[in-house]
């Protein structure tokens, strides 16, 4: 089909369909950025509820496309995206093609929003916590047991880190800088698990809890207790993450936004030629010589890594190929009165840099391009179940 002949189907198709009882387009992932998506008017028309999920559901969810994953005993249903802190890997990407992409289609995989890892944290002192690199992996890694070990904190007792349990894609974006700056006895690994991550094992009497929500819930109600959450979760205002009474400062720096503006606008766009590859599209931060990653900054707010979101190119029913474009559109759009832009800072995150959306428009929205969502020479007679 001619690609204008296609776009005015899809038009006319989308039209008749509004009339029609459509099914949702499912989604959830990360409880870290639940906040985000469930702020009124981020998801576009068709979208249902975003469903937070930790513990690895959410791209487990999507690869199986399982919806009892994201939402145990529920009654099977597609699950047409999810929301993720935690790069897909190699071997993720190759198991999914050959399961699933003559069926559904390839996938995309596209950051959302740039984040900084904000170290909340409840125990009164007589001034802010400021936090050398040193001293952050000592507590992490239980080499530090006490506030009082922690020079110039001017606070005392003993500290308890609380992490997720099970796998988070948070923990990887905290375990990605750990492993890269921390010089311990033992070694961290970058990770979603962040009981298995450090060699020498757990801080002695660590406490793990399901999701972030209830990760700053302990923190909130243990004195002492110290966790890395989602800026999101982490103060309940934007203001609040410039509180070092209660948000450590790194180096110095708070975990605000502001702070990790020149780090996140100096990263390169995937090259055209690599951009059909969903690897590419996520940039990741490490160690300085690692091939593939970027090094972290050597000023601002030195945490910080990239929430992403996993979709079809693909779905076999045009109105929902639709909606998603339409979110798509919506959340990469240039105009800040008509995209997403101020529900993200207002969450503590960085809308990315507008190079960025140009480029995700003109891959995945441009009628032009084979990696378009919905491109009927692509798309022809597969795609994601309605």
């Amino acid at each position: 089909m001619p690609k204008a002949q296609w776009l005015i189907a899809s038009l006319l198709y989308g039209a008749f369909c509004v009339q029609q009882a459509q099914a949702d387009i499912n989604g959830g992932g990360s409880t870290f950025t639940r906040p985000l998506y469930q702020t009124a008017g981020v998801l576009t028309a068709g979208f249902a509820p975003y469903i937070g999920a930790d513990q690895g559901r959410d791209k487990v969810a999507f690869l199986q496309n399982n919806y009892s994953v994201l939402v145990p005993g529920a009654a099977p249903k597609t699950v047409h995206w999810v929301a993720s802190e935690s790069r897909l890997s190699a071997v993720e990407l190759s198991n999914y093609a050959l399961a699933h992409q003559a069926q559904f289609g390839k996938l995309i995989q596209v950051p959302s929003a740039a984040t900084s890892v904000a170290i909340p944290f409840n125990k009164p002192g007589s001034h802010e916590l400021d936090l050398s690199i040193d001293t952050l992996c000592g507590v992490f890694s239980g080499r530090l047991s006490r506030w009082e070990l922690i020079q110039g904190s001017a606070r005392s007792g003993p500290i308890t880190v609380v992490y997720p349990k099970g796998s988070s894609g948070f923990t990887e974006l905290f375990t990605r800088f750990l492993n890269a700056k921390c010089n311990e006895t033992g070694t961290f690994a970058v990770t979603t698990y962040f009981d298995s991550s450090y060699s020498g094992g757990l801080p002695a009497g660590a406490l793990a809890a399901n999701s972030g929500d209830a990760i700053m819930t302990a923190v909130n109600a243990w004195d002492g207790a110290i966790t890395f959450m989602s800026p999101a979760l982490a103060a309940p205002t934007l203001a609040g993450l410039d509180d070092g009474n209660k948000v450590a400062r790194i180096t110095g720096v708070s975990p605000a936004p502001a702070n990790i503006v020149n780090a996140i606008n100096s990263v390169a766009l995937p090259p055209i030629a690599e951009r059909s590859n969903p690897d590419k599209w996520v940039p990741v931060f490490g160690r300085n010589w690692e091939q593939g990653v970027l090094p972290y900054p050597q000023s601002g707010y030195p945490i910080l890594g990239y929430t992403n979101l996993i979709f079809s190119q693909c779905y076999a029913d045009a109105t929902q190929s639709n909606q998603v474009r339409d979110f798509l559109a919506r959340h990469y759009g240039a105009l800040e009165a008509r995209n997403n832009d101020q529900a993200i800072r207002a969450q503590g995150m960085l809308p990315l840099h507008p190079s960025w959306k140009v480029a995700v428009r003109s891959s995945f929205l441009s009628a032009t391009n084979a990696l378009s969502i919905g491109n009927p020479n692509v798309c022809n007679g597969i795609g994601r179940p309605l």
